[in-house]
């Protein structure tokens, strides 16, 4: 018997739903928390096909078993009592859609005992929109189960999160991510061919989210990351070893002018500082950006530990910045005066 068994991560997670699943004791509403790519979604469907499969009896069985006619309809998207809200191109969901969604739950099912209502991007839901799902939080219509899929339960109104029971997925082990990408995907397993640590680069930056993952095995995307981690490779070798401000300069020009580009790139450059400096510390500590131990080892000796963390900070304050829209010119050249400046 396993729980979930196509879902890689969250075992304790899984098996709290798998034994809430076959001792009928499950919630009227849950939100499901994780960042993107993390499988919500993916997680949502398994606790629909769960509960509808026809082998939820049979406690040597797994959950949900993926054969069986409701679960294929509900794994594929196309069973009719399962229904999904998202905002699609808009900014927020709005209290409309959620009225709309709310007359539809008051139908009876047409293919299964209870009926799903799967609402994607519940943290963009409107104030407004809130208000009016609470209704049917508070007074579930019978048969109904309700999945709220956020990135973040803090988008959530307290009388929203009170209402409902939440899973937090967990990220998955590289070593996890690793194994399901080389089973799942040819375009992981030729990465894996070719060497020159690339399917590490891909799980590196995944950060535990499977879907990320997934989502740079191609070509184009793949090139993308490789660009990126060079140009974030570069500003950390020029700042690492006391290179001249017009080095520095000329490596951090290299970023991205636009700001979600080069807020992308600003994330992993504090990942690459932290690594170095924790490998001074502990040389066999986890890294979350480097693939190459020694690479990292190498650059840590060249730079000490308060200047690598003032380089993180630096990279902080841009980030800082390009979220309150800042100049982009002042602000990569504010960081390249701070990252060639000595501690």
């Amino acid at each position: 018997m396993a729980c979930f068994p196509d879902f890689v991560g969250s075992d304790a997670l899984r098996a709290r739903i798998d034994d809430a699943v076959r001792s009928c004791r499950l919630s009227h509403a849950y939100l499901i928390e994780g960042p993107e790519g993390s499988g919500k979604r993916t997680f949502a469907r398994m606790i629909a096909a769960a509960v509808s499969c026809e082998k939820r009896g049979d406690t040597g069985a797994d959950l949900p078993c993926g054969v069986c006619p409701a679960c294929r309809k509900i794994l594929s998207d196309r069973s009719t009592d399962v229904h999904y809200l998202d905002r699609g191109d808009r900014a927020t969901v709005s209290v409309d859609q959620v009225r709309d969604l709310r007359r539809e739950m008051a139908l009876s099912p047409t293919e299964l005992d209870v009926r799903f209502f799967i609402i994607d991007d519940a943290d963009a839901m409107t104030p407004a929109a809130q208000n009016a799902l609470l209704i049917s939080l508070e007074e579930p219509p019978a048969g109904v189960l309700i999945l709220l899929l956020a990135e973040s339960a803090d988008g959530l109104l307290p009388t929203v999160r009170s209402r409902v029971q939440t899973l937090r997925l967990e990220p998955v082990p590289n070593d996890e991510v690793r194994k399901y990408l080389l089973r799942a995907s040819g375009e992981a397993r030729k990465l894996d061919a070719e060497g020159k640590g690339k399917l590490d680069a891909v799980i590196a930056a995944s950060h535990g989210r499977i879907g990320v993952a997934l989502a740079y095995l191609t070509p184009k995307r793949e090139a993308a990351l490789e660009k990126m981690r060079e140009t974030v490779k570069g500003i950390v070798r020029a700042a690492a070893s006391g290179a001249s401000y017009a080095e520095v300069l000329r490596a951090v020009f290299a970023l991205p002018a636009k700001r979600t580009e080069l807020t992308a790139h600003l994330v992993p450059l504090i990942e690459a500082c932290r690594d170095l400096s924790v490998v001074k510390r502990s040389p066999d500590a986890p890294l979350l950006f480097y693939v190459d131990r020694n690479e990292a080892k190498t650059l840590s000796e060249k730079a000490d530990s308060q200047r690598l963390m003032k380089i993180a900070d630096a990279c902080r304050d841009a980030a800082d910045a390009v979220r309150a829209n800042g100049n982009i010119q002042t602000i990569l050249t504010s960081l390249a005066v701070s990252v060639s400046r000595r501690a």
